[in-house]
């Protein structure tokens, strides 16, 4: 399925659509030729020795790899997720990126191919290379698998037909069948669709297609111009009926083809769109996409205005005379805890993502760059990326490198990558403000936490149903814990006692549905709810702060008007910070003087994420420190910990407030390589146990109750030491704490650290 961009491109064309779309080189973007910048490869979020905010939204651009590649045309991707299982029943994302295999031009009508991965995009393995369908899916209500061909199979001055294709098995059989979308202007231009189908709360089915104007068009001369529109289905996909126009513009300046469509969390409407402006010749010319919303499904679509991205790390103007945002084909992702994702390319491919619910505030960051420095700037790349969710906090993102037809032509040379063409991929960590969020689902599995519940419905065709379904990472319709004949009434007990800072809540995805949520210490004594949520039409998880210690939770949730209660999905943050809501093989969060530590999901037991320091430096010792400004008479530190290999020793340290004003390792200990514990006194260790307390390749529970002038050690529940001096006397307060491998010349000193409890 190319997107089939034709002209003569090593001019500057930045063509709009389809082989029906023959455009002549834009003068104005033929400029920026022989870019330096291309030398110059995008690479993960930047690494620095501070860690990104603890407290505040964070997007980290994380793994890159490959997709596909055979050495043929592999192009023009898109990307669809869906919620499955694995053989145990446990949860999985299945994630299938399907591409173009053909030239990109019009008379080209190679079927498009697909691959397939079932470990949430880390793999896709050649061996499930396919043809069918061929096309991006959503998953219905009903558990239909539904997508729609690019191109028309007929046309007509009053609609268009199209190709369905549909799956009631999970995508192992498909049935196609001929769609036909009734049209609000005649049609003597081409026609496509952007994107998979989108189904709203209420059932309907949406479709975004674009219009290429013939020779009737309004402006003469100006029949190139293309104008967006949005079609509804109340029949499942199998008829479509134009509901309203998303970007047109009647005096002929503007063209808008592929918009982007999605509902944001209040279920409003947003579309982002591809911006073109004639240029006094033809519509080639590339300028920044555009935006609007609507509050009535589609039916009408508020005034377009410009995007606004916001890029920390830099963005490349493609040309630095008329700089602008620029970008093509793109994506919009409503991920599980709210945050709205966009994606876009061309110059570079990048992300950015808008987190205050209303679409606005993009913060972006680059994904990938591949240009020659000898050659034109567009080329390499072509631009297209597509946007999956694979977790409730982390998104894939696919791409191309050296379409067949344009991209890497012969001539230009120096690629920032290289020539070869593939389908690439990467994820991004879309973080929501706290890191203590309590990792339920792994908990679960491993049967450290229970659930009591009479929320047990597990229809037929619907794997995620049932107790699980409620902490599962998605917020797909049927990945909840349901009862279908009343209300619903969901009670956790906890592996211990939390206290608790924020929890989120989705209720019944896209339904209206109220609930209510009560902590409880002793599973006796409920008192009133801690949240309370009323007349809720959840489409992600909404968050409320919360202030309660709980060993016990309860949901209860009101019957809907169908009988029905759903529990689609529960967060819970505490204070302790378990790295589950931090960026995959990046900086932990809210830490400094970070060296050779990152947040691993390699050896971590009782949860997906943890901190791992990895000492493989002879002039660095691997460190991690919080930082606390405040001081307090007393602290308690409490951490788990396993040893993966020990040359010497690790360091655990609770820092605290000189009389002079300097910060100071209030309590220095050590867990040497023979598992004994140490302290040391300001000039010497001394040994605090034997060999054995902490021992590597196990995990153990460490505890430290300081105050200023002593503490209290304890190893996995049992006091190993008490009365225990400071380091450094005189400490007028205590502060927060570090982590860190033995010393600066030792190497070889691995340690794996979670679930770190801080408190006063």
């Amino acid at each position: 399925m190319s997107r089939r961009i034709t002209g003569a491109l090593t001019a500057g064309v930045v063509a709009a659509v389809s082989g029906w779309m023959t455009l002549s080189p834009g003068p104005a973007q033929a400029a920026t030729s022989n870019d330096t910048t291309c030398k110059t490869p995008v690479n993960s979020s930047p690494t620095t020795d501070v860690g990104p905010s603890a407290t505040g939204y964070v997007l980290n651009v994380g793994d890159l790899g490959t997709v596909f590649s055979d050495g043929a045309q592999a192009a023009f991707p898109k990307v669809s997720a869906r919620d499955t299982v694995n053989a145990d029943g446990s949860p999985r994302r299945t994630v299938t990126t399907t591409f173009a295999r053909g030239q990109d031009v019009g008379s080209d009508r190679t079927p498009p191919a697909q691959v397939t991965s079932v470990d949430g995009g880390q793999t896709f393995p050649a061996a499930t290379l396919t043809g069918t369908p061929g096309v991006p899916t959503t998953q219905l209500r009903d558990g239909t698998l539904l997508g729609i061909d690019f191109i028309p199979t007929s046309t007509t001055t009053s609609s268009a037909t199209f190709q369905m294709y549909r799956s009631t098995d999970g995508g192992t059989n498909w049935v196609t069948s001929p769609t036909i979308i009734q049209l609000s202007i005649p049609l003597d231009g081409g026609i496509r669709t952007h994107g998979a189908p989108f189904q709203l709360g209420d059932g309907t089915v949406l479709v975004s297609y674009y219009i290429q104007f013939g020779a009737s068009h309004p402006a003469p001369g100006r029949y190139q111009q293309i104008s967006s529109y949005v079609a509804a289905s109340t029949d499942g996909g199998g008829s479509f009926t134009t509901r309203g126009t998303i970007a047109y513009d009647s005096t002929g300046a503007n063209s808008y083809p592929e918009a982007a469509v999605a509902a944001l969390p209040s279920g409003k409407l947003l579309s982002v769109v591809r911006h073109h402006v004639w240029n006094g010749t033809n519509f080639n010319e590339l300028d920044t996409p555009r935006w609007t919303t609507s509050t009535d499904g589609g039916a009408t679509w508020a005034a377009l205005q410009n995007l606004a991205v916001s890029f920390p790390n830099g963005y490349d103007q493609y040309d630095d005379a008329k700089p602008k945002l620029l970008g093509v084909f793109p994506q919009l992702q409503l991920m599980p805890n709210g945050v709205m994702v966009l994606s876009a390319g061309r110059p570079d491919n990048w992300v950015a993502i808008s987190t205050n619910g209303l679409g606005t505030g993009w913060v972006g960051q680059l994904t990938y760059r591949n240009c020659p420095t000898d050659g034109y700037r567009l080329h390499g790349s072509t631009g297209n990326t597509a946007l999956a969710s694979v977790e409730s906090n982390r998104v894939l993102q696919v791409g191309d490198n050296c379409d067949i037809t344009w991209s890497c032509p012969v001539g230009d040379s120096g690629y920032t990558v290289d020539d070869g063409r593939r389908i690439w991929r990467r994820f991004a960590d879309v973080l929501t403000p706290d890191v203590g969020k309590i990792d339920l689902a792994t908990k679960y599995r491993l049967g450290q936490i229970q659930v009591s519940t009479d929320m047990e419905a597990h229809p037929d065709g619907r794997p995620r149903t049932g107790p699980a379904g409620a902490f599962d990472g998605s917020t797909d319709y049927w990945s909840s814990a349901v009862r279908t004949d009343g209300p619903g009434t969901y009670t956790i007990t906890l592996d211990r006692e939390y206290q608790l800072t924020r929890l989120g809540l989705s209720l019944r995805n896209g339904t209206l549905a109220s609930g209510r949520v009560y902590a409880s210490t002793d599973g006796v004594n409920w008192g009133t709810p801690i949240v309370d949520a009323a007349d809720r039409t959840h489409l992600a998880l909404e968050y409320f702060t919360v202030t309660a210690k709980a060993r016990y939770l309860k949901v209860v949730v009101d019957a809907g008007a169908d009988g029905a209660a759903f529990l689609n999905e529960l967060e819970l943050y505490s204070t302790v910070n378990s790295f589950e809501n931090d960026p995959v093989n990046n900086r932990p969060r809210g830490f400094t003087q970070l060296s050779q530590t990152w947040v691993t999901r390699s050896g971590v037991d009782g949860s997906s994420r943890a901190l791992r320091l990895n000492d493989t430096a002879a002039d660095a010792m691997a460190k991690a420190v919080w930082p606390v400004t405040a001081t307090s008479p007393t602290r308690t530190l409490e951490f788990r910990a396993e040893p993966v290999t020990l040359t010497n020793a690790f360091l655990f340290d609770i820092q605290g407030k000189a009389s002079d004003g300097t910060t100071v390792d209030a309590y220095h200990f050590a867990s040497r390589a023979d598992g004994s514990l140490a302290r040391y006194t300001g000039s010497a260790w001394v040994a605090l146990t034997g060999a054995g307390v902490v021992p590597v390749g196990k995990w153990s529970t460490i505890k430290v109750q300081a105050s200023t002038t002593s503490a209290t050690v304890s190893v996995g529940g049992t006091v190993i030491a008490t009365s225990v001096p400071p380091t450094k006397a005189g400490t007028t307060g205590l502060l927060g704490y570090s982590f860190a491998s033995s010393g600066t010349a030792t190497v070889g000193d691995q340690i794996v650290f979670d679930d770190v409890l801080l408190s006063s």
